[in-house]
């Protein structure tokens, strides 16, 4: 079922950009304004991934939603216990007491709905725009429906039955329609999703022939990826091993030497399959670093000018996390950081993304952050090997352990169950990058993982609200204020 959506139903207006990262356009297009030429369309798919920036941090939505959704609420992750915490919608979220009227929740439903929103403005009118090279106009229509399906994606992970929008709203009537409040059925997203995904992996080119003036925008390698990442959110990575064998192939990604330089080295080298791009020249700045410092620290870590969160440490460490990680294991010295207050007690915080900040801009980082990484894709493609055969997980597991100076054979007890082995290896290599939270949505682990979290964080005392983790609902509540003004119906158990 297509459905009809207008940035006004979402009460947010359109921005489009003059650069694919410029945020400050010359001019404005109203909802229902037409591309004209070549320059508009940039325009407008500047203005999709400035929705997807927004979802990991820009400097006008610094909440880290994605990171919020896909890693505080995971066992990765609990906030520096203050007395005060991470604020009420924070803490709520963290430890699965929210209420559908949560902010967090509503600000991810209308970011993702207006990244969806613009690009079906730039859909709706790219065939009547003549381009002076055909490749660039597939090249657009690919990126559009790259993030379309990704924004979709989201929705469809965390709240379940959610409705699939491909057209823009061409009138008050169409945008407050039946077709619009009606939630489709998950799987029905899943299905039109996965015709997008293909699509787009179509129209996009290989990452060998993108131009550098183009770099940072979708690629075939980045479509690729996120189809196999949907077919193993429906669990069939019998057909997702083969586009991660693709990706592969492509012979272009590879690991880069030092794991530190991933993320805080050179922007969009080979090992990133897709980036967020900030370019703080452009008012673009990133952030990853004032919510993962303890509160109390001051300046010790952020240096002068920079304080940190004043609700805590946001994402800090849990001891289990912590664990994990030998201490040969170059990853931990890179992401787990032990800050000593003038007291003596120990802090632990997340220090993947210290890159310092910009000493005549404090609070300012000029660095990417990883969506899709190669690293990932090589331990999906080692879960297909386990799952459903076909090639040798182990030595996969192998490879990404030896560029974080760990060599020699696996343990008895990691062969034994290797499937949770590379679930470790995923916590390990992954942390802080939002994917812990679907990991165990995806393999039906994540009520059993956060009950226990939940019994470890209560001992740890470590928790602030009224009945934390007694009750791990797997699907979000839509937005209340939905159900309230066009009486949309509420997902069960959010009643």
């Amino acid at each position: 079922m297509k459905k009809y959506i207008s940035l006004l139903t979402l009460t947010i207006l359109f921005i489009g950009c003059d650069d694919f990262l410029d945020e400050d356009p010359e001019g404005f297009r109203t909802p229902l304004g037409f591309y004209e030429t070549e320059a508009e369309i940039d325009q407008g798919v500047a203005g999709v991934y400035a929705q997807n920036r927004n979802l990991f941090y820009s400097p006008n939505q610094r909440a880290q939603l994605q990171l919020r959704f896909g890693e505080m609420r995971s066992d990765n992750t609990n906030i520096q216990n203050t007395g005060d915490g991470g604020g009420i919608e924070d803490d709520e979220l963290n430890e699965f007491t929210m209420q559908a009227d949560n902010g967090r929740i509503s600000s991810y439903w209308n970011i993702c709905y207006k990244g969806i929103s613009n690009a079906n403005f730039v859909i709706a009118n790219i065939d009547g725009v003549e381009f002076g090279n055909p490749e660039t106009k597939d090249m657009r229509l690919g990126e559009v429906l790259f993030l379309r399906t990704w924004l979709h994606f989201n929705l469809v992970q965390l709240f379940g039955d959610v409705p699939y929008v491909t057209q823009p709203g061409e009138s008050p009537e169409q945008i407050l329609s039946e077709d619009f409040l009606t939630r489709d059925p998950e799987q029905e997203v899943y299905s039109n999703i996965l015709v997008d995904a293909q699509e787009a992996i179509d129209l996009l080119p290989l990452p060998a022939d993108v131009a550098s003036e183009d770099a940072g925008r979708a690629t075939k390698g980045a479509a690729l990826m996120l189809k196999a990442k949907i077919l193993m959110a429906l669990q069939q990575n019998d057909q997702a091993r083969p586009l991660l064998e693709q990706i592969r192939s492509l012979g272009y990604y590879s690991l880069i030497p030092s794991y530190a330089n991933v993320f805080i080295g050179q922007k969009n080298h080979k090992e990133n399959i897709f980036e967020i791009q900030y370019d703080q020249s452009l008012g673009q700045f990133s952030n990853f670093f004032s919510n993962f410092v303890p509160t109390g620290s001051g300046n010790d870590i952020l240096g002068e000018g920079s304080v940190p969160n004043g609700r805590g440490n946001q994402f800090q460490p849990t001891s289990d996390l912590i664990a994990l990680y030998s201490d040969t294991d170059e990853r931990k010295a890179h992401n787990i950081s032990i800050y000593v207050n003038s007291d003596g007690i120990e802090f632990p915080w997340g220090s993947k993304f210290a890159a310092p900040f910009d000493r005549d801009n404090p609070g300012e980082q000029n660095i990417n952050f990883p969506m899709f990484r190669y690293a990932d894709a090589l331990l999906m493609l080692a879960e297909c090997y386990a799952t459903d055969g076909g090639g040798d997980p182990i030595a996969i597991i192998q490879q990404i352990r030896a560029r974080a100076g760990i060599t020699g054979p696996l343990s008895s007890e990691e062969l034994a169950d290797i499937n949770q082995t590379i679930a470790d290896e995923r916590r390990r290599e992954l942390f802080l990058e939002g994917h812990r939270f679907f990991d165990l949505l995806r393999t039906n682990r994540l009520t059993d993982v956060m009950r226990a979290h939940g019994l470890q964080q209560i001992s740890e005392n470590q928790t602030i609200t009224d009945g934390g983790y007694q009750n791990i609902r797997t699907r979000l509540g839509i937005p209340q204020g939905l159900i309230l003004q066009f009486g949309m119906v509420q997902t069960p158990g959010w009643e």
